[in-house]
This record gives structure tokens, sequence and C-alpha cells, in this order.
């Protein structure tokens, strides 16, 4: 061979292989993604795993712009979209040559859960595309990463799918699907028109059967991307629970007494007795002089009684009380003579002795002030509660 010649030749073969790996940083995307309320949704998935297309066929151009700058561009914006919930996230590019350091597949980011900076640090990572296009090979590496998910499964396919052996794409995706089951959605994304490629795209997303193929056309603007998010990634949060009904407290009289429930402190009380403003039968009439547990008027008692005869069921405790002079101490002992002394009449009226028991409550739960001798007078006192 001649030597110009071979030299021609050589420099040729770097040329083009050295344009095929060029560094290919996207220019800024001034993209405005829409702000989707986190706490309006739950994750659809728990993992998502994006294959993108780092083959020599993404360097092409399509409407004036490299096509691997599309599908990064592509994934970022999917990634600005998707709001801050709990994923596992991967990233995994597939091609071949020295962009992806002569391996047919590369693991960009995770699987990881998933943190928006981390996965847009691994997109930025790869800056070329070079040689054939191993779809079924970035497929089976998904196989590998997504082993052991639980949960659903989506994965996205970013690619111009051109110029690739679709039947080992294809059985590779069935495989995975064997492996993942009802668990796996495939959601391609084409980038350009290749109509050969869209049909390859569209068989891959009847393979996960849940799934569904876009072009990133379709997609490019801020709400159509949303809508893209959503579906894919996304359900409508459950409504809270409804609020408590607040009731009002039906404070009734269970007793009949003609004292509500929250201030009587006599609650079985027998219709028809007597009772005081706390709602306890009182002997009214019934009086003490100061310092005394002499009965001054005992007819008083004598209602008592006979509601006592006339229910022979009916056991209760009588409980003798003090106004608020005099120190706890003898007040204590004065108001167990009070209860005694009614207690003792009862009995001498035919009352079983087992029927009543006799307390003192000293100074305890006065009906009436202790500052006037009026309301002193009230709180030298006898009362009966019966027993429930």
């Amino acid at each position: 061979m001649d030597r110009r010649f071979y030299s021609w030749i050589s420099a040729a073969l770097a040329t083009g292989w050295l344009a095929g790996c060029a560094a290919q940083q996207p220019p800024a995307d001034n993209f405005q993604a829409v702000q989707l309320d986190a706490k309006a949704f739950v994750p659809k998935v728990s993992s998502f795993l994006v294959l993108l297309d780092a083959s020599s066929s993404m360097s092409d151009d399509y409407q004036g712009k490299d096509k691997f700058i599309l599908a990064r561009h592509t994934v970022s914006r999917i990634n600005q979209t998707l709001p801050a919930l709990s994923y596992q996230g991967g990233l995994v590019a597939f091609g071949s040559g020295r962009c992806l350091g002569g391996e047919d597949t590369s693991d960009l980011y995770g699987m990881s859960p998933y943190k928006r900076a981390d996965l847009e640090a691994g997109l930025t990572s790869i800056t070329c595309a070079s040689g054939t296009t191993p779809m079924g090979k970035g497929i089976e590496r998904a196989t590998d990463k997504l082993d052991g998910s639980t949960g659903k499964v989506a994965l996205l396919i970013v690619s111009d799918a051109w110029e690739v052996k679709g039947e080992r794409a294809l059985s590779a995706a069935r495989k995975l699907k064997s492996t993942l089951g009802d668990k796996l959605c495939i959601y391609p994304i084409q980038i350009g028109k290749d109509e050969a490629g869209a049909m390859l795209m569209s068989e891959l997303a009847d393979v996960g059967e849940c799934g569904f193929a876009k072009n990133a056309d379709e997609i490019a603007a801020p709400a159509a991307m949303a809508d893209y998010v959503t579906k894919v990634f996304l359900n409508a949060a459950p409504p809270p629970p409804p609020a408590p009904v607040a009731v009002a407290p039906v404070d009734g009289d269970d007793d009949g007494d003609g004292v509500k429930n929250s201030k009587d402190k006599c609650p079985n009380t027998p219709k028809g007795v007597p009772v005081n403003a706390n709602g306890c039968w009182e002997f009214k009439g019934l009086t003490f002089d100061f310092d005394k547990a002499v009965i001054k008027n005992p007819a008083s008692l004598d209602e008592a009684i006979t509601i006592m005869k006339a229910n022979p069921n009916l056991t209760g405790e009588i409980r003798g009380y003090t106004d608020g002079k005099g120190t706890e101490k003898y007040n204590q002992k004065l108001s167990e003579r009070r209860a005694n002394a009614v207690r003792e009449y009862f009995i001498q009226h035919g009352i079983a002795a087992d029927r009543i028991r006799a307390k003192g409550y000293g100074m305890a739960n006065p009906v009436a002030s202790n500052d006037t001798e009026e309301g002193r007078a009230q709180n030298r006192r006898v009362e009966l509660e019966p027993d429930r």
C-alpha cells in the first residue's frame, strides 16, 4: 500500500472516530418546569430506571439540534418536574466505543434513593455518543439493576431507535417482563421521527403491557411534561380524613331531679325526692344548731322514711356536713355525729340497720356561702345518697 494513501486513510478514520466521540455538552435549556405539589401525590412506582441511548446515531442533527442533546434535555426535564417523593432511581447509558469506556453500558446513577441533584449529576457525566446501538444490552443491564425490586417499576428508554437490533431488544424486554411480571411498565421515548424506530418503541411499550410510547416532541412543553410525569410516576394522594364533627355535649338530667348532670353530685337520687342545689337528697326543714348534733325537727325525716319503706331494696349512705367555722378535724367529728343521729332515727322508725350507713364529710361540698349566718345554717345539714 502506498505510504501516502495509508496516511490519508488513517487520518480520515481518526477524524471520523473523534467526531463520533466529540464532547457534546448541551446548551442551556430554558425549560421552566411545572412545580407539582408533592403533598398532592403519592408515588405510583417504587422504582424507576432510565436507559439513555448514547450511540453514534444520537449525534445526528434533528430539527437543528443534536439528538443526544435533545435526549439529555428530555431526561433533565423529567427530573426537574418530578416531585421529591420516595423512589429508588437509576440512569444507565448504552452505546459503544470510547464514550462509554469501551463498554456497551455505563451506570450513571443508582439504583439509589431518588435525589434530583444526584440524577442530574449522573446525566451530565455522559458528554458524547458513539458506536452502535446495543439497546438489548441496555435492557439486559436494566434486568440486573432492577432484580429484587419491590412494588411497581417504570422503565424509561430514551432513544432515536435507529439501527437497533429490534428482536434482541424485544427479547430482553420480554425476559425483564417475565422477571418482574405485573410490577413492570415500559415507557419508551423516541428522539426523532424514524418510522421503524417508532414501531419498535411501540412494541416495547406493548411488552410492558401497562406503559406507553411517546415522542420527545410531544412532551417538550412544561405542561405536557407535567402531564407525562403525573401519568408515569404519580397517583393522587388520598383525601385527608374528614375532620370530626364537633358535637355539643348534651347536659341532661338522668335522674330527673331537676339538676343537670354536669352539676349533679348525687346522680342517682330517686325521682320525686327533694334535692338541694348539688342534686343530693336533702331533708327539707332538717336543721342543726351551731356546734350541735341534735335533730331539732325530726318530722322532716318522715317523708324519707316513707320512701325507704316503699322501696325495700333501696339502700344508701347518710352524709353529715357542717358549716365553715371551726377546725377541719373538729368539724369532721361533728359531721359524723349528725349523720349517726339521723341514721339512728331511721332505724328507730323501722328501717333496717343494714340498709343505711352513716358518714361525715366535715366542711366539704357547701350548698351556700359560709360568709353569712343564713348560708352557714344551710350548710349544717344531712343528705341521703342512695346506692346505685
